[in-house]
């Protein structure tokens, strides 16, 4: 599954979830940051928002 998201600097990006390694929030929780094996990428959505399309995307199996 793959997920549009919006970069610190406003670019959409996509991201496969199966390359998600660590998700935390950064910045007092007004940013996310994922790991990933590419490396770190900050992103604008809040860490709520990923949970709900990775619970959604579980469910769906």
């Amino acid at each position: 599954m793959w997920l549009e998201l919006t970069s610190e600097t406003d670019e959409k990006i996509y991201v496969n979830v199966t390359q998600l390694i660590v998700i935390y929030p950064v910045d007092e929780h007004k940013l996310t940051r994922i790991l990933t094996a590419g490396g770190p990428i900050t992103i604008q959505e809040p860490l709520a928002f990923l949970q709900a399309k990775l619970e959604g995307a579980i469910g769906k199996q």
